[in-house]
């Protein structure tokens, strides 16, 4: 539980220092599905059926995430001014949002089966998946000093 806190607050570190330099919501959104697009190699037919799907997702994930920020934001506030964080308030917060988006995943889920077969969503969630992993990798990047020649 507190590593989570700790991924969640440096998470919340990163959004804020970046929020000037980082793409929009709307714009993220359309090259996380462009990435997902191209890796699954979707037809126009999968991509139209899909795509209305993923961004429902995505934009209710996204809600969930903005209902909270205030609230980490004043728990990192009251870290850093030594002041007593309300943990009940964090924990709670914490519990109900993660079970508010396993649902959406279990919804988003059975949306996709629909349209996809067992095989293709494994792989359509792997691809998700990917995409994170270079968003880390990149932002990792900028952090660090390139070396000098």
């Amino acid at each position: 539980m507190k590593k989570t806190f700790v991924i969640l607050a440096m998470l919340l570190a990163f959004i804020s220092v970046e929020a000037q330099q980082r793409p929009s919501v709307e714009e993220m959104h359309a090259r996380k599905w462009e990435f997902i697009a191209e890796k699954m190699q979707f037809n126009t037919q999968d991509a139209e059926k899909i795509q209305p799907l993923f961004i429902e997702y995505e934009s209710a994930v996204w809600k969930i995430m903005e209902q909270n920020k205030d609230a980490y934001r004043k728990f990192n506030q009251d870290k850093r001014s030594n002041a007593k964080p309300d943990y009940a308030q964090i924990n709670d917060r914490f519990v109900n949002s993660e079970m508010q988006k396993a649902q959406l995943m279990k919804n988003y889920y059975n949306k996709l089966k629909k349209h996809l077969t067992a095989e293709q969503i494994f792989n359509y969630f792997e691809t998700e998946r990917s995409f994170r992993k270079e968003l880390i990798r990149d932002w990792q990047g900028k952090g660090r000093r390139q070396p000098q020649r």
